[in-house]
């Protein structure tokens, strides 16, 4: 009997804490979930990342299942009193832990978690995980870093209820080494992961410039009508415009200064980019954007 005691105090320390979630209803089959355009601290803890939920009439797909186990449970118990449906698939977009630690909160279900075979390369599970590091203690109980039980290393349909979900791996490394978006054709309904940011500065730390704006060209042929991005409130066919004129301009002005024979340390002075200081995280990111583009672009 030894055993209750602890049970009782995990159940209890579990329950404890909820993430207030406010459901947006995008198109009639999504519904996000939309998080603050800053890094996860203890005020958000760790709801600064959008994820969604796509009703198939049989089930609910989710893409991205979130930052935590708790999170994850949050999301789910709103959209059960939405609609009772059951969860079918997970997909990640990507190997940042914002985007996948609530896997493990599906995976107690029973859901499959799709993702690509990036995570089986450079998904970091070691603990205490980054998320962990910035948020409650509280808010993070329950989280065991899970990874997807199924990856994938080319592009995939699949057709799940009254829904054709065409997955999309990019060639080339962009805001992670293989960034995978999702397209509903029905809807004309982009999943774009990271790829897209809005109300806040993107992070290039660990990416490639070159490729990513690649990758938006690539994602502009499917001429969608609604681009959910990773970060950001913005929704519309227009929603990849600021992240892709961010990293061209920049692009631009490095590419000039290197031309200039100025060093690392003089160009990121000279980047300044005003047009988007007002953006969130400006202050954060923006030095380091310069810097990672720099030691890429130097190369060419």
């Amino acid at each position: 009997m030894r055993w209750i005691l602890p049970l009782l105090i995990s159940f209890t320390t579990l329950s404890a804490f909820e993430f207030a979630l406010n459901p947006q209803r995008i198109t009639p089959e999504v519904t996000c979930f939309f998080g603050e355009p800053e890094v996860m601290n203890k005020s958000n803890n760790g709801n600064m990342v959008n994820t969604c939920y796509i009703n198939t009439k049989k089930s609910y797909v989710v893409i991205d299942s979130g930052s935590s186990y708790l999170y994850a449970k949050s999301a789910y118990k709103a959209m059960q009193k939405i609609k009772p449906l059951p969860v079918e698939l997970v997909i990640n977009t990507h190997v940042h832990d914002d985007h996948w630690l609530g896997n493990g909160f599906f995976a107690q279900k029973g859901v499959m978690v799709l993702g690509s075979v990036d995570f089986v390369h450079n998904a970091i599970i070691d603990s205490p995980s980054r998320i962990q590091t910035h948020i409650s203690p509280e808010a993070y109980v329950g989280t065991i870093p899970t990874l997807p039980t199924e990856t994938i290393s080319s592009d995939k349909t699949l057709k799940i209820g009254e829904q054709e979900l065409k997955l999309h791996l990019m060639e080339k490394k962009a805001h992670s080494a293989k960034d995978l978006v999702v397209f509903l054709p029905k809807s004309r309904t982009l999943f774009a992961g990271d790829l897209v940011f809005n109300d806040r500065v993107p992070s290039l730390v660990g990416g490639d410039i070159n490729g990513w704006i690649d990758a938006l060209d690539d994602l502009k042929k499917l001429n969608a009508t609604t681009i959910i991005g990773g970060h950001g409130f913005r929704t519309d066919k227009k929603a990849a415009e600021m992240t892709r004129n961010y990293l061209t301009e920049m692009r631009t002005e490095i590419r000039a200064a290197i031309g200039e024979g100025l060093g690392i340390d003089e160009t990121i002075k000279k980047v300044q980019m005003p047009a988007y200081q007002s953006l969130k995280m400006y202050d954060t990111l923006h030095r380091g954007n310069v810097e990672a583009s720099y030691r890429m672009l130097e190369w060419e």
